[in-house]
């Protein structure tokens, strides 16, 4: 069996919760969550060419995303917040936005088998 990437660390949010498991847990459960919705929420604003919602859906779901420490989505959210809030690199959003999706799909799924 070929033991797949971790792609996050809850090193921070562990330090963070000072060894209060059901802390990180319930974290991880919200995470669980929000993903799908913040997922859902950037297609349906590209889907509908309103750039400005999926800056505005990417700035809500960064703090997730750097407490979960998925670092390789890091960047890649902010270039989406910052493209869709000022409406540049339009045609590089799409693909990024398949990239954070992908990413996204599978820490959720890694998160629940943990």
């Amino acid at each position: 069996m070929i033991m797949e990437e971790k792609l996050y660390s809850l090193d921070q949010l562990e330090a963070l919760a000072s060894g209060d498991k059901a802390f990180v847990d319930k974290m991880v459960d919200m995470f669980i969550q929000m993903a799908p919705e913040s997922v859902d929420r950037m297609v349906t604003a590209l889907a509908d060419n309103d750039l400005e919602d999926l800056g505005a859906a990417a700035h809500k779901v960064k703090p997730s995303i750097d407490m979960m420490g998925i670092v390789s989505l890091k960047q890649k959210i902010r270039d989406l917040e910052q493209w869709g809030k000022n409406r540049t690199n339009t045609e590089l959003i799409s693909p990024l936005l398949d990239e954070v999706i992908n990413t996204l799909n599978d820490v959720v799924q890694q998160l629940k088998n943990r």
